[in-house]
């Protein structure tokens, strides 16, 4: 699935590199699948995506509802620009917390 990528401006320091795909669609930010917490599956509903200057954010909208502190996952594109987004875990293993139960 994909969604459009939005942008604004607001500072934040990097979870770490957004990464890409090429596809016959042209390039394609990957997004986590999860929110930063591991507890909320994100989608193109439960989240939201914008971008500002070098950084994408991907704002799970329950736990920025919540008030929880670490609501938003930072990652930058080093000035790399997509169309479009997909959700996949498997690059962001390195970031992904442990499902909470």
């Amino acid at each position: 699935m994909t969604m459009p990528v939005t942008s604004t401006n607001s500072p934040a320091t990097p979870h770490g590199p957004a990464r890409y795909r090429t596809t016959a669609h042209g390039i394609q930010v990957v997004i986590p699948t999860r929110c930063p917490n591991g507890v909320h599956r994100l989608t193109t509903t439960t989240c939201r995506i914008y971008e500002t200057e070098n950084t994408l954010h991907v704002t799970c909208l329950a736990c920025a509802e919540a008030a929880n502190s670490e609501h938003t996952w930072s990652l930058s594109t080093q000035g790399r620009a997509a169309l479009s987004a997909e959700f996949d875990d498997q690059p962001y293993l390195d970031l992904l917390r442990p499902r909470s139960s």
